[in-house]
């Protein structure tokens, strides 16, 4: 019996160790997964015109908001030419979350921008 009960005791710690470890490795597929979603959604939006926002994919929040990091310039045509567009450097700031518990801080830098002229025929 005493056997046994060792026995039964260390597969007990086992057995609550992988459960422990299958819990993380869940906690870091969901972050993994919506840090993959916020990230697509964000990358199509123009922080100069949405400074803010929120959203929900697949059960999990997230609220997002975006700063400026360069000070906004006039964009140059690649033969060094003014552009049509003023485009600024932003850091877009989010966390997602399921069920109110929060799955990290993450961060993501984007331009923005704003048309000021129209081509020249």
């Amino acid at each position: 019996m005493v056997i046994f009960a060792g026995a039964a005791v260390a597969l007990y710690g086992l057995f609550n160790t992988n459960l422990i470890a299958l819990g993380r490795a869940y906690d870091a597929s969901r972050q993994m997964s919506a840090a993959h979603h916020a990230v697509e959604y964000l990358a199509g939006i123009n922080p100069h015109e949405e400074r803010a926002g929120q959203m929900s994919v697949d059960g999990i929040d997230i609220v997002w908001s975006a700063t400026l990091l360069e000070p906004v310039r006039q964009s140059q045509t690649v033969t060094g030419e003014r552009g049509y567009f003023e485009v600024g450097l932003y850091e877009i700031l989010f966390e997602p979350s399921e069920d109110g518990r929060s799955l990290g801080t993450w961060r993501l830098r984007v331009p923005g921008y704003r048309k000021v002229r129209e081509p020249v025929p």
